[in-house]
């Protein structure tokens, strides 16, 4: 008779979901200690009531997928199947299986063996800006090119020393590539994230010694007592205030104690120019090596292969300080000035007739909550303490998402008089009347466009006269429904009082959820 070999059954973590996922990394981690996974600290740690259906069910599932064999009440054992993930997760959770370069020890030695020669003959910082220094410390999802703001710079003539003015700073896109071209410029963001990015990234007299200094202890502080982590007495910040729920969706147990040590040790350093330096460089690595994957909407994946987190801190230091030392060889630079508060409101920090050039690319009606994507960053740097604190930021925000729209907003009420945004909203209301979704999309198209109006009339009077206010956006679907942003935006510009409003194709841009070409553009007008 002949024997059938069976085919070692094929395990895919990636494709569990969340909650399978973290049950069986703390059951894993459990093994590697020779604990007893309890079954009532898995519910406390997955938030569940220990009673839970939904959590039994998930751990039978881990079994019948083959990621487990036993229970809790005799134990668990791990698959030969299982054995390499099993390796893995323990490798990326434990800091004693790890190595950690000490390149930043050696930060002195590494400069002298750069390579500069590409920027040996750059006379002036503008010409930095095509090669992206600064920019690059800390990119965004919904970034637009500094290409296109150094184009426009050179388009519209805008002489050195000028104002220029960011409505939506963001990761100060504007802000640098004005500064670069030697102008000054003011940058407005309801996301403290944001204005705290744009800050650093616009903050170029750094003292380069005492940097190098504080960057070295920092590493050997770092390198020494992570391996002593279970010993040290550390603020935990973040670790406490984070929805824990959320935490353990962002970060493995091991990516947390990386981060929270290197957070405390930056925390120590009072030269406040070089810890934002450093605090960013840390956010950004935690956001990287974190489990998040952005567009569509926020998705986590445990399993995915990442970057190590201080690998990326390295690199993102030396990036720093390579760019600082580029930038630092000219003094033709200016400087900006970040607001922490909504654009609407610039009347009350910005004198009428005073500012040269607006240029930005403010956000879409495409249902995209903002501070979801940073909320990792925001509870790591201390900017919210409680979901109360995020509930108030997103009341400053443009309300391109149903989750910005609260009971008192009322924008809408500025727009009435247009018919083609009341003939949107009820192409959209007719597509969603009969579901149990989407209710909420025609009120968030008539608030969005009625913050962008406000956003036009008030800077009107702030403009110098014939300057020009830029605007790079993109037209939307909803639900199938099409909706002309740029030409209703134009629309609402003429009825303020701009003139010469026109647009210009920027690029074309498809969505994974439909096949139409929807084109972003340059809407342009005029005082």
């Amino acid at each position: 008779m002949e024997t059938i070999l069976k085919e070692p059954k094929k395990l895919n973590p990636n494709k569990l979901p969340f909650l399978q996922a973290q049950m069986l990394q703390r059951i894993y981690l459990d093994l590697s200690q020779n604990k007893k996974s309890d079954f009532e600290k898995l519910a406390q740690l997955a938030e569940y009531p220990k009673e839970s259906k939904i959590l039994k069910d998930a751990i039978n599932a881990l079994i019948e997928k083959g990621f487990l064999i036993g229970d809790f009440e005799n134990g668990f054992e791990i698959p030969e199947e299982a054995q390499d993930l099993y390796r893995k997760v323990i490798k990326k959770n434990n800091p004693k299986e790890k190595k950690y370069s000490d390149k930043l020890l050696k930060i002195n030695q590494l400069n002298r063996n750069t390579n500069t020669s590409l920027f040996e003959n750059i006379e002036t910082t503008s010409e930095l800006n095509k090669f992206g220094v600064v920019h690059k410390w800390y990119d965004y999802l919904e970034d637009f090119p500094f290409q296109l703001i150094e184009e426009k710079i050179k388009e519209y003539k805008i002489p050195e020393k000028a104002l220029i003015v960011e409505p939506f700073a963001g990761s100060g896109t504007t802000l640098i590539s004005a500064n670069l071209f030697n102008c000054n410029a003011v940058g407005f963001d309801a996301n403290p994230l944001m204005c705290f990015i744009s800050e650093v990234k616009t903050t170029f007299d750094i003292d380069l010694d005492i940097f190098i200094t504080e960057i070295q202890n920092i590493a050997q502080n770092f390198l020494e007592k992570i391996q002593i982590f279970e010993n040290l007495d550390l603020n935990r910040g973040f670790l406490d205030k984070m929805p824990k729920k959320e935490l353990n969706q962002w970060l493995s147990e091991g990516l947390q104690k990386e981060v929270i040590l290197l957070k405390n040790l930056v925390d120590n350093i009072e030269n406040q120019k070089n810890k934002n330096l450093l605090l960013l460089a840390l956010s950004k690595a935690c956001f990287e090596a974190s489990y998040v994957q952005l567009c569509p909407g926020t998705t986590f994946y445990p399993f995915r292969e990442k970057p190590e987190f201080w690998d990326l801190f390295t690199k993102k230091v030396l990036q720093i300080y390579q760019d600082l030392q580029k930038v630092q060889k000219h003094s033709n630079y200016g400087t900006s000035k970040l607001i922490k508060d909504s654009c609407l409101e610039a009347k009350k920090y910005i004198e009428p007739n005073t500012i040269d050039f607006i240029v930005t690319s403010p956000p879409y009606p495409n249902d995209l909550e903002y501070t979801r994507q940073t909320r990792l960053e925001m509870y790591l740097l201390d900017f919210v303490n409680d979901m109360n604190d995020v509930q108030q930021i997103k009341r400053k925000m443009v309300k391109g998402s149903t989750k910005l729209i609260f009971k008192e907003s009322d924008s809408e009420q500025f727009i009435q008089k247009f018919d083609s945004i009341t003939a949107v909203t009820n192409q959209i209301y007719e597509q969603t009347k009969d579901k149990n979704w989407g209710f909420d999309y025609p009120r968030m198209v008539r608030e969005y466009f009625g913050d962008m109006y406000l956003c036009m009339r008030e800077f009107y009077d702030l403009l110098k006269e014939n300057a020009y206010f830029l605007q790079v956006v993109g037209d939307q679907t909803i639900k199938g429904v099409y909706i002309p942003v740029c030409d209703i935006l134009i629309e609402m510009a003429q009825e303020i009082g701009y003139k010469d409003c026109t647009k210009e194709l920027f690029r074309m841009r498809r969505s994974t959820g439909h096949d139409i070409a929807l084109p972003e553009e340059i809407v342009i007008i005029q005082k």
